[in-house]
């Protein structure tokens, strides 16, 4: 007769299977902002005078959707960042002249490109800067 382990072992032995399993991957982040005079109003346009303000890398597990990394770069230059991690890009954020992550700007994840909008992010071509 072959005995079935217990069930706290049967659960602990699927999440060191997933921790195992899952991939870590790095992606770079660069923050663009919107130089336009009215870009607050009018968010981003093709034409918009953008500036590389910050570019990082974090490291995610599996595949982290965009949403989740933009919501986290905005929270972090926004001053209020939410995961430990991003703590210390909102710290070197803040010691540069710069204000905060707006309507208009871009952030970039590897070659995808988000402009913020007013509520929520859109998808947008790479823009000339």
């Amino acid at each position: 007769m072959m005995h079935r382990p217990a069930t706290g072992l049967r659960r602990l032995t699927r999440m060191l299977h997933r921790a195992f399993t899952q991939q870590r991957r790095t992606v770079t982040v660069r923050v663009f902002l919107n130089h336009a005079p009215h870009s607050l109003l009018h968010g981003y346009t093709p034409a918009a005078p953008l500036v590389l303000a910050y570019e990082y890398a974090i490291s995610t597990e599996g595949p982290a959707a965009d949403a989740v990394i933009l919501e986290r770069a905005f929270a972090a230059f926004n001053g209020h960042p939410e995961h430990p991690d991003d703590h210390t890009h909102a710290d070197a954020w803040a010691t540069k002249p710069l204000r905060s992550l707006s309507v208009g700007d871009v952030v970039a994840i590897d070659d995808r490109h988000y402009a913020c909008e007013s509520t929520g992010w859109t998808r947008i071509t790479a823009p000339l800067t």
